[in-house]
């Protein structure tokens, strides 16, 4: 066995036999003698093999090793063709690993050498196997990627194709919601005008309930004042039933006045012109009297068909009495503008009749004569009146 200086130890071999167990580090590969014929990997001394140029090359073969010719002989490596810096003491060492080499070395070399290339194509081998698992695995992964890929894909348009829809409807609530907005604000408006109507109605509402209050308190003054008005009008008519003369509740005059048929007449005996006759009679609700000249039309039947005709009976004079007719615009008008035509007289004046003959007769408007006023017959003012 070689020991560190690379002097050859004598073994004692397995079965009685004694022989050299010799190693040698070639390649990093330890070999025993044959009857073990075991092979290991171990890293080769750098002191006796190689010089600093070749440990750092790195590289060793079989034309660099030596074995010992013989058993016993010294069993020492050194490379061959190293240059001139090696010394004396590494030639020993290769001349006596020369001398060393044996047939026994030279048949466990090629055994090292074939179980190396039997691992090395075992590793080749196994990592070709490696390879193809790694590769169907790649491929199935690869077909997973491209199928997950695809799923991908197809889910990636699917939610484009959503997140559109999404959007498009987004923006359509977007349009309602701006809509509705408006919508809101008008109705806000509305809402604000109505509150404004409505307050407006209230106020209004309010100063009806204070006029209707006020107006309730003015009809119930109004009623009371009504209450008093019908007792004094009952009082007055108490009063005034003595001043009237009825021939029936229609047909009424006041006390003094003659009725004839449905008028009421009253003779004035205080002289005075036309215009101022008119005046008086005014002052008593009445006019001058509207009468006809019947004594050309109807001759002696006068008193019978003619009102007013009584009245003048009352009295015994030849008096002339002023009556209702002039002389306007070239025609003859009574007081209520109404034409006579029956009436030949021509130029201005004024009427007046009779009293006995009942004869009209032209007469100047400012001469001073008595007066015969006319008026319509009335109610008696107690409706109730049952005195005649």
């Amino acid at each position: 066995m070689l020991t560190a200086a690379g002097t050859p130890k004598e073994t004692t071999g397995l079965g009685g036999e004694a022989g050299l167990t010799q190693t040698a580090e070639i390649w990093g590969c330890v070999c025993m003698p044959a009857a073990s014929q075991t092979c290991g990997h171990l890293p080769l001394p750098r002191t006796h093999f190689s010089d600093p140029e070749a440990d750092e090359d790195g590289e060793l073969t079989y034309e660099n090793v030596q074995v010992p010719p013989g058993p016993g002989g010294p069993s020492i490596l050194a490379p061959s063709g190293l240059g001139n810096n090696t010394g004396a003491q590494t030639e020993q060492p290769t001349a006596a690993w020369s001398s060393a080499t044996s047939p026994a070395a030279r048949r466990i070399l090629p055994r090292c050498a074939r179980y190396f290339l039997l691992g090395l194509l075992l590793t080749c081998l196994l990592l070709g196997v490696a390879a193809i698992c790694l590769g169907m695995r790649y491929l199935q992964v690869s077909r997973q990627l491209q199928q997950m890929s695809r799923v991908l894909e197809a889910t990636n348009s699917t939610l484009r194709q959503q997140l559109r829809l999404k959007i498009t409807q987004l923006g359509q609530r977007e349009e309602d919601l701006q809509g509705s907005r408006k919508e809101l604000a008008q109705s806000k408006e509305t809402l604000q005008m109505e509150q404004k109507i409505c307050q407006t109605t209230r106020e209004e509402l309010q100063a009806c309930q204070l006029d209707r209050k006020t107006t309730d308190e003015a009809l119930k003054n109004k009623e009371v004042q009504r209450i008093n008005l019908e007792r004094r009008l009952r009082s007055m008519q108490d009063t005034l039933k003595p001043f009237f003369t009825c021939s029936s509740p229609d047909t009424c005059c006041p006390v003094g006045w003659i009725l004839n048929e449905r008028s009421c007449f009253y003779i004035s005996v205080d002289e005075r012109s036309w215009e101022e006759s008119q005046s008086h009679c005014k002052s008593l609700s009445s006019n001058l009297a509207k009468m006809t000249d019947i004594l050309y039309s109807y001759g002696r039947y006068f008193h019978a068909y003619y009102p007013g005709s009584k009245a003048l009976t009352h009295r015994n004079s030849l008096e002339s009495y002023w009556i209702g007719l002039r002389y306007q615009n070239n025609f003859w008008k009574w007081t209520d503008g109404t034409r006579y035509t029956a009436f030949f007289a021509r130029g201005p004046g004024c009427v007046k009749v009779e009293s006995k003959t009942h004869h009209m007769e032209k007469e100047d408007c400012h001469a001073s004569l008595p007066s015969l006023c006319e008026m319509a017959a009335f109610k008696h003012p107690d409706e109730d009146y049952a005195g005649y």
